[in-house]
């Protein structure tokens, strides 16, 4: 099981359905957690970034699946789809290592402070 759906299942224990069912929670409910995040006054972009990744990372394998059938244009949009997941993937080990430094919800888009 990925990182973030444990993330997922040890936030959401609480609620009943999460109990009963031992199922990964689907991309449908990746999606609402994305949504909600972003209707949030104050958004926590790691989740953010968490989510995004899970769909894409989701998206991806089951692209992959039907890769016999693709074009030429679908395959650059299965690249793009890859380097986007290696740069959320960065993004979040980016953002976990600002919070190990004490800075919480920072922003990923803010200057690097990398020297």
């Amino acid at each position: 099981m990925p990182r973030y759906q444990q993330l997922v299942n040890e936030s959401n224990n609480n609620s009943p359905q999460q109990q009963h069912s031992e199922q990964p929670p689907s991309v449908g409910y990746h999606l609402y957690l994305y949504r909600e995040q972003l209707a949030r006054r104050k958004v926590e972009y790691i989740r953010l970034s968490k989510a995004k990744y899970f769909i894409t990372e989701t998206l991806l394998a089951k692209t992959w699946r039907n890769l016999k059938g693709c074009s030429a244009d679908d395959l650059k949009t299965v690249n793009n789809q890859i380097v986007f997941k290696h740069k959320l993937r960065h993004q979040i080990h980016r953002l976990r290592k600002l919070q190990n430094l004490g800075i919480r919800n920072a922003n990923p888009h803010m200057e690097s402070t990398e020297l």
